[in-house]
């Protein structure tokens, strides 16, 4: 395998890799002539086999016969090891890509080549990692060397699409995780073998190869160390997308391009209301980025509702539950915020800003009743989808203009919360809306319990509300909360 490129003004490096059954552990060399600097990596057939099939050198050997422009020697063997290279390369990348994001959320997953292509740029950097010299020729020479992957990624797109790597789209130019990928992932979770060659077996191979080759690798850093200022590694990100609003967004979205009007406040996330143009027009959007628990808004619940309420704190998952929230409310006909861009690296969604009253200012209207009993309507509706909000809260919602409900915060949103969570939650913090006024909250109750009801959600569900774990959790809020629940419970029968 040969790899050459012009490094710097006016150097050139080779390398060469050369299979020798001598050799078990790889051995470098090095020869410096003139501006030219020669490297040749001699290997052991099975060692290089070993490389690319579990990446105990860290993939410094896999990344080689994926980037060489040029074989010599028996082509057909070194096509097999080569197509074996990206296969598993390719697997790799997408288990670590299913892991990143969830099994859930993966399906909705959309990438183009360059994404595989920039993964493998930025997951293997063996040895010394940037001043790797095939980093070092890559990323000086990468329209290139992205051109040399990218060809023999399209002449073996075939067997992978045919061994189910990955598949097609309708768009050209996009590929997915394939459903049956994903069943296997499922049903075979990272197993205790391979933990131990990714945790111990790779790090102590990488360094024992670092030692071994001390001394021309001491030569070629300097070399190396003088091109970093040049080097730009693009994000694989970049080239994630996912398919929402029956369209492809980008994962990757900044918003640079979004005008600062006002922040909106908010003890964990950095939200503000901003302009961005979309479709030729401008249009109001909220940017949302999702921070970490140490904020504390989550921490109290998380404490308090630890076995009760499946409650996330981390950035990431929130984000997820959110998008996948948004695009099961609209797939089934409801009026959620649309989304215009996401930034899965960052943590931040870009979304429609919907204009109205949140329903905290609704509840102290003379439309107290019916807006409990359009919010019950709603509830029932949601969970009969298998889905539940996580976060009810009077001020996660509009009344927007058309005296629709819309949800506006979903972060919370799960299929493995109780349905009679929502309805608790809801019910107690309208009480302290309400400050605790006993028969304005027991009429909201039942009028949210009625709209409920009417719209094909469970009594039990409504019964439940009076559960202890919900109690203990919801009484330090709003101290009538078990009064009213209790009297609710025995109005509806539920102790029958």
């Amino acid at each position: 395998m040969r790899i050459s490129c012009n490094i710097g003004d006016s150097k050139y490096l080779e390398e060469v890799v050369v299979v020798s059954e001598k050799t078990l552990f790889p051995k470098i060399t090095y020869r410096r002539t003139g501006k030219n600097i020669f490297v040749t990596i001699v290997i052991n057939e099975n060692t290089l086999k070993y490389d690319v099939k579990y990446g105990i050198f860290g993939g410094f050997l896999l990344l080689r016969m994926l980037l060489s422009h040029q074989i010599v020697g028996d082509l057909v063997k070194a096509k097999s090891i080569e197509y074996a290279a990206l296969r598993n390369f390719i697997t790799v990348a997408l288990k670590r890509l299913v892991r990143e994001v969830g099994l859930d959320f993966a399906a909705k997953i959309r990438f183009t080549p360059l994404y595989l292509f920039y993964d493998l740029l930025s997951s293997y950097r063996s040895l010394v990692g940037y001043l790797d010299p095939i980093n070092i020729c890559s990323l000086t020479n990468i329209e290139r060397i992205r051109n040399i992957f990218l060809t023999k990624f399209l002449n073996y797109l075939h067997y992978l699409e045919k061994q189910g790597i990955l598949c097609s789209t309708s768009v050209p130019g996009f590929f997915k995780i394939c459903e049956n990928f994903l069943r296997k992932m499922r049903i075979a979770p990272l197993i205790i073998a391979e933990r131990l060659v990714q945790e111990v077996l790779i790090p102590y191979m990488e360094y024992s190869l670092k030692i071994r080759n001390i001394i021309p690798l001491a030569v070629l850093i300097p070399e190396a160390r003088k091109l970093l200022s040049r080097i730009a590694a693009p994000s694989p990100y970049s080239e994630l997308y996912i398919s929402a609003n029956d369209e492809i967004l980008p994962f990757h979205r900044g918003f640079e391009k979004i005008s600062y009007i006002r922040s909106l406040g908010s003890t964990i996330n950095y939200t503000f209301l901003g302009e961005m143009t979309v479709r030729g027009r401008k249009v109001p959007v909220v940017v949302k980025k999702y921070r970490d628990w140490k904020s504390l808004k989550w921490l109290p619940i998380g404490l308090w509702t630890a076995g009760t309420v499946d409650f996330t704190l981390s950035a990431g998952e929130r984000l997820l539950r959110e998008v996948n929230a948004i695009m099961l409310l609209r797939k089934s006909g409801f009026r959620v915020p649309m989304i215009y861009g996401i930034n899965w690296h960052e943590k931040y969604i870009i979304r429609e800003y919907v204009e109205g009253d949140d329903l905290v200012k609704k509840l102290h209207s003379k439309d107290l009743e019916n807006i409990c009993f359009l919010m019950g309507c709603f509830l029932a509706k949601v969970h009969r989808l298998g889905l539940s909000l996580g976060d009810t809260r009077p001020s996660n919602f509009v009344f927007d203009k058309y005296r629709t409900i819309v949800p506006i915060d979903l972060e919370q949103a799960s299929s493995k919360i109780p349905p009679s969570w929502d309805l608790a939650e809801y019910l107690a913090f309208t009480i302290v809306h309400l400050k605790f006024k006993f028969d304005e909250s027991f009429a909201s109750s039942l009028s949210l319990a009625k709209g409920y009801l009417e719209n094909g959600g469970s009594l039990t569900n409504i019964c439940d509300i009076t559960r202890r774990s919900y109690i203990r959790v919801l009484a330090p809020i709003s101290p009538i909360y078990p009064f009213i629940a209790k009297k609710l419970y025995r109005e509806l029968g539920c102790s029958q």
